[in-house]
């Protein structure tokens, strides 16, 4: 055989998409979009509550008395 009468099969080629793919899909991107928003305030949320915990451990250390001293409100 000749290269020339030799068949070959196409390369395999991959389906138009349909209406319930491209929903599927949008679906996906928007749950994920949702679950990235969660995420982000829950870290957000969690910073915060460590931020606060610092500072209130910082005043218990060193004192109430001497974090708001008498009169710091008022010039």
């Amino acid at each position: 055989m000749t290269p020339q009468s030799e068949h070959r099969a196409e390369p395999p080629r991959i389906p138009a998409p349909t209406r319930t793919l491209e929903r599927a899909q949008l679906e996906r991107k928007a749950y994920f979009r949702k679950r990235e928003q969660m995420e982000h305030r829950s870290l957000m949320r969690g910073l915060f509550l460590l931020a606060l915990l610092v500072l209130v451990e910082s005043i218990a250390r060193a004192g109430v008395d001497r974090v708001f001293i008498p009169g710091w409100w008022r010039p």
